[in-house]
């Protein structure tokens, strides 16, 4: 298989803005490819899904299915987003970039991040009023199914992870409304670990930085490129 561009998405742990996370070694592996780098602190699954549908969508118009490689990692069930072309009066009190912010190139900034940890009205609105535990992971799973199906339509090569094991060791992936969207997803193409942070603290051998005992270091990232990913995309022959 000859790859000849690369496509990342999710939040912090995948932002190449954040010190050198996995898809900045990932890309070392692939010195000479197209790099789409789509992660974006904060973001939850829906914008994570629509940005790696929309990208591989325009990949399509140049390369083929074999010659593009995808790579997602699903960020936790409790951030979420919404969509409006009116303009809103929106107070980003957090300070947090490219929020709102847009991912097609020339439309408007309209995809709008929301937070449970945030103070602006939008995300204090919605946690108070619309947010719920077995909800939030419904819409998780559907996400991760859309998206999954997309690939598969389009024999697109790629690989899925996620941020903690919260994503499947949650206690309410039995519930009888959330059961049947978990038992549906292909964990084939999932990475062999619970989620790249604990993978980081469990078996990279490395300590957290000092101020942050959450995200994982470069150094921890690099490893987990090193003996997570890579090992995978061999045994698929994505490599």
């Amino acid at each position: 298989m000859t790859v000849k561009v690369l496509i990342t998405s999710g939040c912090s742990f995948t932002d190449t803005a954040w010190d050198k996370t996995w898809p900045v070694h990932l890309a070392k592996f692939f010195p000479d490819v197209e790099k789409k780098e789509l992660g974006l602190g904060s973001s939850g699954n829906g914008i994570i899904s629509r940005k790696v549908i929309y990208e591989v969508s325009s990949a399509l118009q140049k390369y083929k299915p074999e010659e593009i490689l995808v790579g997602i990692m699903w960020s936790n069930r409790d951030r979420s987003e919404f969509y409006t072309r009116d303009k809103l009066e929106y107070e980003n009190t957090d300070g947090w970039r490219q929020n709102p912010n847009n991912f097609i190139p020339g439309t408007n900034k309209s995809w709008n991040l929301i937070h449970w940890g945030w103070k602006n009205h939008y995300s204090k609105l919605y946690y108070t009023n619309f947010h719920d535990n077995i909800g939030s992971l419904i819409y998780t799973y559907e996400h991760i199914l859309r998206t999954q199906w997309f690939l598969k339509v389009y024999n697109i090569p790629h690989f899925m992870s996620n941020i903690t094991e919260e994503l499947f060791n949650n206690g309410i992936t039995q519930e009888p409304d959330v059961k049947h969207l978990h038992d549906l997803i292909d964990k084939d193409n999932f990475l062999p670990v619970q989620g790249e942070h604990e993978w980081a603290r469990d078996f990279s051998g490395l300590p957290f930085a000092s101020d942050d005992s959450f995200h994982p270091t470069s150094a921890q990232h690099k490893l987990f490129v090193d003996n997570v990913i890579i090992p995978f995309l061999e045994t698929k022959k994505y490599i």
